[in-house]
C-alpha cells in the first residue's frame, strides 16, 4: 500500500456542537496567493465541492457551518491544506517557510494545535523523528481530530507505509477518535489480506466516458491498455496523471490506449478538473469509488494505481509509477505486440 484513497481520508469529521441551534458561518481569507482557482472541499457520504473563488491573489470563502468539520482547501499551485473548521470563525491563510504547503492557517484552536505539530513534523525528514512526534502527540492529545491529518499524511500515504506500526499506533488512540470513521475504514484496509493482481485476468468493466462514449474492455481489444484509478482528493493525483504526457511520448507503438477512471460520484466536478488540467487518454467516473468490483477484484487499497492489461486481458505491470523505467518497459511491449501483428 504506497497511499491510502482520498476517498477514505479526508472525511468530514462531525462533532457535537453543544446543542446550538442557530446558524453559523466559517470563513477561509488569503492574501499573496498565486493567481487562479481556489477550492474548498467537504466529504459526507459523496465528494461535495462546497465552495470555488477565481482569484487574483487574494479570495474569502464563506459557507454555513453548524458544527466542527475538516474541510480541505486547494490552492492554484496545487497545494493543499486541511482546514479544521468552526461555526463562526475566520481563518486567514499565513505564508509559513517552514510548512511543506507553504502557509499556516490562522484561526481556531484545533487548527493552531494541528499547525504547531505539523510545523515540528515537516522541519524534518527523519521519519524516525516523526513517528516519535506523534506519539508524543497522541499520548498528550489522544482523542484530538488533528490525528486524522497526522496518520493521513505521514503515516499511510507516503512510499512505504509500515502497516502493522499504524495499526498499533491507532490503538494508541482514545476511544472518540480510534471509532471515528476514518480509523474504522483505515484498520478494515490494513486488515485486508493483500494481494498482486500481476499475471491475473482483468475483471471486465463497463464505462461511461466524460464524453458520453460506452466503453468496455472490448473497446479496448487488441491493444494494451493503461488503466489508472485516481481522485481529486488524492493529493498525489494529479503528478501521477500529469506523467501520462511523458507515457504518451515515450510510447511509439501503434496499439495502446490510455484510461483513467475517477473514484468520483461528482462527474461534473471530474469533467472540470480533467478539462482545467488537460489530462490525456479516456477519462471515465466509477461513482462507487473503493466499493467497486472492479476495485475490489484488484485489491486496490491505495491511489493513484495504475496497471497495464494485455490485448488478452491479463494484468501485466502492477501498480506503475509511470517513471522512464515503467514508460519503457510499457513500450518494449507495444513494439514488440505491433512487431507480431504485422507478421
Amino acid at each position: 500500500m504506497r497511499r491510502l484513497p482520498v476517498y477514505i481520508l479526508t472525511l468530514i469529521l462531525i462533532i457535537a456542537c453543544g446543542g446550538e441551534n442557530e446558524k453559523k458561518t466559517y470563513t477561509i481569507q488569503g492574501k499573496g496567493i498565486e493567481t487562479g482557482t481556489v477550492y474548498l472541499f467537504g466529504t459526507g457520504d459523496t465528494h461535495k465541492q462546497l465552495s470555488s473563488k477565481n482569484c487574483d491573489g487574494e479570495f474569502s470563502i464563506s459557507i454555513p457551518l453548524e458544527s466542527k468539520a475538516i474541510l480541505t482547501l486547494i490552492l492554484p499551485n496545487e497545494k493543499t491544506l486541511p482546514l479544521f473548521a468552526e461555526p463562526g470563525t475566520t481563518a486567514k491563510l499565513q505564508a509559513d517557510s517552514i510548512l511543506n504547503s507553504g502557509w499556516a492557517v490562522m484561526g481556531g484552536k484545533t487548527q493552531l494545535l494541528h499547525d504547531s505539530i505539523s510545523r515540528v513534523l515537516d522541519a524534518t525528514d527523519d521519519f524516525a523523528k516523526q513517528k516519535k512526534t506523534i506519539e508524543e502527540f497522541i499520548k498528550e492529545n489522544p482523542s484530538s481530530e488533528v490525528a486524522v491529518e497526522l496518520f493521513r499524511r505521514y503515516l499511510v500515504e507516503i512510499p512505504a507505509p509500515d502497516n502493522e506500526y499504524i495499526k498499533k499506533t491507532i490503538k494508541k488512540l482514545g476511544g472518540t477518535i480510534m471509532d471515528h470513521e476514518y480509523f474504522t475504514n483505515l484498520t478494515l484496509l490494513l486488515d485486508k489480506k493483500p494481494g498482486n493482481a500481476k499475471n491475473k485476468t482483468m475483471p471486465s468493466f463497463k464505462y461511461t466516458t466524460l464524453s458520453n462514449e460506452k466503453i468496455n474492455q472490448a473497446t479496448f481489444g487488441g491493444k494494451y491498455l493503461l488503466l489508472t484509478f485516481w481522485t481529486t482528493w488524492n493529493d498525489n493525483s494529479l503528478e501521477h496523471l500529469k506523467r501520462l504526457e511523458n507515457v504518451k511520448e515515450g510510447v511509439k507503438g501503434e496499439s495502446f490506449e490510455i484510461l483513467n477512471i475517477a473514484l468520483e460520484s461528482d462527474t461534473a466536478l471530474v469533467r472540470q478538473f480533467v478539462e482545467e488540467k488537460q489530462i490525456i487518454g479516456h477519462n471515465a467516473c466509477d461513482t462507487k469509488g473503493m466499493n467497486s468490483d472492479v476495485i475490489s477484484s484488484l485489491n486496490i487499497a491505495s491511489l493513484p494505481f495504475s496497471a497495464l492489461v494485455t490485448p488478452y486481458k491479463r494484468i501485466a505491470e502492477y501498480n506503475l509509477k509511470l517513471d522512464s523505467t515503467d514508460i519503457a518497459l510499457i513500450d518494449s511491449l507495444v513494439l514488440k505486440h505491433d512487431k507480431k501483428q504485422i507478421k
